[in-house]
């Protein structure tokens, strides 16, 4: 079975002691899936949906969309995103032609882009799991928690693992 991790919006504007102490799972991940591994990263275009509607400018300087500097040395694939979804057409592209049949994800706002990246790879029909001790919402640990509550009911609870769990099953 070909698997994937994606590191999501583990960047340097969303860095926060949240952030920040999921870095040891990740690294670990990391290790774990070798080759494997893609960062998804977010950047707010100018002019954009979130600039319009929602007033927000962050994330349009490179000091912002960088990776997170103790990831930075990790030579691994990243794919852009300008929305919540990190699934572009370019990283199903990707997942497609390296027949991907398992994909992790781990990183920043479980209630928002892990979330939708859950449910929008579970629409495509490919497995997903969420680690959750990998993922944090800056937002506060009581949107995290809904979230992987909210999760295991949307993509059923055997996807929803920790780091351990899914360092002996893949």
């Amino acid at each position: 079975m070909k698997k994937l991790l994606l590191v999501i919006d583990m960047q340097e504007g969303f860095r926060s002691k949240a952030s920040e102490k999921i870095l040891p799972n990740i690294e670990k991940l990391m290790a774990h899936f070798s080759e494997d591994v893609i960062f998804c990263c977010f950047r707010n275009e100018k002019n954009s949906f979130f600039e319009k509607t929602l007033h927000w400018k962050r994330f349009q300087k490179e000091s912002d969309v960088a990776l997170m500097k103790e990831l930075q040395s990790y030579c691994h694939k990243k794919y852009y995103h300008a929305g919540y979804t990190v699934l572009t057409s370019a990283l199903r592209n990707h997942i497609k032609n390296k027949q991907i049949e398992k994909i992790s994800l781990c990183g920043v706002y479980t209630d928002v882009c892990i979330s939708k990246a859950a449910m929008d790879l579970f629409d495509r029909k490919i497995s997903v799991a969420v680690v959750a001790d990998a993922c944090t919402s800056l937002h506060g640990n009581g949107a995290h928690a809904a979230a992987v509550k909210s999760l295991q009911y949307v993509i059923g609870k055997k996807h929803i693992l920790s780091t351990a769990e899914i360092t002996k099953l893949f």
